[in-house]
């Protein structure tokens, strides 16, 4: 009974509208994912990020975001996700501070080298970030 249904989809904001913890958390939603999989240290090394770069917000808010990224990114091809990513980026460039900017390159790292592994597509997504975002991103290649 379709039409009886009352559950609310979860209204999943477009980057243009989103707001710096829902932005940063698609962003390391995205690269979570590049290598389709997102696993427990990579989970870790995210709320450790969020929770530095956003001290005074709900981490029961931040897990929602992550949850609703997950599922955005994974209903996208590789295109959807790409043009997805660019808009991303100039969503946190407009809303965080240059200092806030700054200090996500070695978290980006960090995630990025969190379960030991360190793919090329992996590595692609790190260079559009530093392009977009003009930040160091420092990855041991050789994990």
């Amino acid at each position: 009974m379709g039409l009886l249904n009352n559950k609310k989809q979860p209204i999943i904001n477009q980057p243009e509208d989103m707001s710096p913890l829902e932005s940063v958390t698609h962003l390391f939603a995205a690269i979570q994912l590049v290598d389709q999989d997102a696993n427990y240290e990579e989970r870790i090394s995210w709320s450790r990020s969020i929770a530095e770069l956003f001290p005074e917000l709900s981490m029961n808010r931040a897990e929602n975001f992550l949850n609703e990224a997950h599922q955005v990114l994974s209903g996208q091809t590789s295109s959807d996700r790409s043009d997805y990513l660019v808009r991303l980026l100039d969503r946190i460039n407009t809303l965080l501070s240059p200092e806030q900017i700054n200090s996500m390159g070695p978290k980006i790292a960090d995630l990025i080298e969190a379960d030991g592994i360190v793919m090329t597509s992996e590595m692609e997504i790190a260079r559009l970030i530093e392009t977009r975002l003009n930040i160091k991103i420092s990855i041991d290649e050789d994990l």
